[in-house]
């Protein structure tokens, strides 16, 4: 089964894996994303995103990746592998990046309602200093069907701590929702949201 989910994601006062960026910046990030569900319990997902801002020369970011999730009960382990080109707030001159992460998550579903805690390590090659980072992310779903259409409410805050500072540098709170149909086999959704990011 193939999932395709588009993602147009509105932010303000973001900033990017290791970049520095002016401290209040208007965005807009879409996503695509490709899901292939291989097996009963695991799935793999293509993603291509990209970001607009106000402040340097379009996109700022582009980035492909690929991603396996493998679920066992109320846990989900995911493998992801991303190629990342990021424009420099200072020069406006374009770094590649490569950034393999691994993340475990604990989710918690009562009828529509979800609960979500992800951990995750990331290491962004390319960076001076190739730094590595850990992010821990809270969420919370809200499910919505109502015939062929399905909602889902999303609101989540992660926090970042890079290994290299030996400090905690970020802290991300989302708020969006999911629009989207079911067609037999194949789904697709749209989402809109707001993302805040505090820190470097």
């Amino acid at each position: 089964m193939w999932r395709a989910i588009a993602t147009p994601l509105f932010a303000l006062c973001s900033s990017v894996a290791g970049a520095a960026v002016p401290s209040v910046d208007s965005q807009v990030w879409s996503e695509l994303d490709f899901t292939h569900a291989i097996s009963t319990d695991l799935s793999g997902t293509a993603i291509v995103t990209a970001r607009l801002g106000n402040d340097l020369p379009n996109p700022t970011l582009t980035a492909g990746g690929l991603q396996f999730d493998y679920r066992f009960g109320s846990w989900i382990a995911s493998g992801t592998g991303y190629y990342v080109s990021v424009r420099s707030a200072e020069t406006g001159a374009r770094t590649a990046v490569w950034l393999p992460a691994a993340a475990l998550t604990y989710q918690i579903e009562v009828g529509r309602f979800a609960l979500a805690d992800r951990n995750r390590v990331e290491q962004l090659d390319g960076l001076p200093g190739s730094p590595t980072r850990y992010r821990n992310r809270a969420s919370a779903y809200w499910h919505i069907a109502r015939g062929s259409t399905v909602t889902d409410l999303f609101a989540t805050d992660e926090v970042f701590y890079d290994v290299s500072r030996d400090s905690w540098t970020r802290n991300r709170a989302q708020a969006r929702n999911q629009v989207g149909s079911e067609h037999g086999s194949c789904k697709s959704a749209q989402k809109y949201g707001t993302l805040a990011t505090c820190g470097q």
